[in-house]
């Protein structure tokens, strides 16, 4: 058997304001080579003010539904906001309720980045600083979108310049709608994921200060599996090997 038939398959869903490629395709290139199945999913919102944490949620269903109805077990990976929409795709898919009803694949867990847990009712906002914006924030409210300014520093300051240019050519102000919903359902913390959530810190954030991370995590009513990285809020672009390297830690520590 083959190391990728052996692994999980990685679906990688990247936070807001930023496209899939090129801000995760190094990521993706080393999960591959290590081994892993691996894709990298764009949300709906960047760029789309009509769409909403729910349309989120859809497409990252989409994305890893097919493998698991496929019979594959799948491990989700959700940066910054996408902790939003992923709390409410994984309800119901945890790979310990499939195999208790005689089905097969499931999520075997979900790893957040830096990102968002939410609580009952919270949206991105509410969650944010006490319901205030960042000051990297633009909000263009009569638009119903969200800009960034100062970029390179808060997302970007251990990355290297030539890809980072080129992720700055593909950021895109985000929905306002996403930022003012709650998801669907608190997934995240049903019970099938004991043992199967985990939380990777970013010690250097400058977009989702440390204090913030950590406040989710402790707020949260559910045990994780922390890890850190010291990095800036985009490790997977700033040290995608050894990203790859924590993760499959990770992914032995669901198995266990």
């Amino acid at each position: 058997m083959s190391p990728s038939a052996e692994r999980p398959t990685i679906i990688a869903c990247p936070g807001a304001f930023h496209d899939a490629s090129p801000y995760m395709s190094s990521f993706i290139k080393s999960l591959k080579a290590a081994g892993f199945e691996a894709e990298a999913h764009g949300l709906t919102t960047p760029g789309h003010p009509e769409n909403g944490v729910n349309d989120d949620e859809k497409m990252m269903r989409d994305a890893f539904v097919p493998h698991i109805e496929a019979g594959k077990d799948v491990v989700l990976l959700v940066h910054s906001y996408a902790g939003f929409p992923g709390c409410g795709a994984v309800s119901g898919y945890d790979k310990k309720g499939r195999e208790a009803r005689g089905e097969k694949g499931g999520l075997l867990g979900v790893v957040y980045i830096a990102a968002f847990v939410p609580q009952e009712a919270d949206s991105t906002v509410s969650a944010m600083l006490g319901g205030g914006w960042a000051p990297w924030h633009v909000p263009r409210l009569e638009e119903g979108i969200v800009g960034t300014q100062n970029e390179v520093e808060t997302f970007y300051s251990d990355c290297d310049p030539a890809e980072v240019a080129e992720i700055l050519k593909t950021v895109k102000p985000h929905s306002l709608k996403a930022f003012s919903e709650p998801p669907s359902a608190l997934g995240i913390k049903e019970a099938g994921y004991n043992g199967r959530r985990a939380y990777i810190r970013c010690l250097q954030d400058k977009a989702l200060p440390l204090p913030a991370q950590d406040a989710f995590v402790q707020n949260s009513g559910v045990e994780w599996i922390v890890k850190s990285m010291d990095t800036s809020h985009s490790p997977f672009l700033a040290v995608p090997d050894e990203t790859v390297k924590l993760l499959a830690g990770i992914i032995e520590e669901f198995k266990a």
